[in-house]
């Protein structure tokens, strides 16, 4: 398996050549995605010591559920399943720490309860899955995972036979 640093500079070193099959208008949040993919959430998020999990420092915990129930290497490091899946559960997350804070503000302060509860996250979430931008962002996620996986792949073959 290849060390997180040589992730990182692969990674980087791959996302220009994606740029030349993108419209220019979708180039920043492709850009993005690829970024986000490559170093918060990277199929090696599954592990509590990865540079990945460290780059969330003190949100570190978010992910501790996702570790407890993934297995290195499992679902995580499926192409296009692990990228949704870790898209999916940070969505879950936000959503649950959501409701959470309108719980807790509610007991403290109805009026600022009411107005965050005024906020509908489901309507946003709808708007911004039907968004062309979000679209390519997705992309860019699964992009970085597969030059992640493919980049796996190469290394396990290499010392296989070294």
């Amino acid at each position: 398996m290849a060390l997180g640093r040589t992730h990182d500079l692969v990674n980087l070193t791959a996302l220009p050549a994606f740029f030349y099959f993108l419209p220019k208008e979708f180039y920043l949040p492709f850009g993005l995605g690829y970024l986000v993919g490559t170093f918060l959430l990277s199929p090696d998020i599954d592990l509590p010591n990865s540079r990945p999990t460290k780059r969330w420092s003190f949100l570190r915990c978010l992910w501790a559920p996702y570790q407890s129930l993934s297995k290195h290497r499992g679902l995580s490091h499926v192409p296009v399943v692990g990228s949704l899946l870790r898209l999916a559960y940070i969505v879950g997350v936000v959503l649950f720490l959501y409701f959470v804070l309108i719980g807790v503000v509610s007991t403290l302060d109805r009026g600022f309860a009411m107005f965050l509860a005024s906020f509908n996250p489901f309507e946003f979430l709808n708007d911004l899955f039907r968004s062309e931008n979000s679209l390519y962002f997705v992309a860019g996620v699964i992009c970085a995972d597969i030059v992640h996986i493919i980049l796996d792949g190469i290394s396990s073959f290499v010392k296989r036979f070294t």
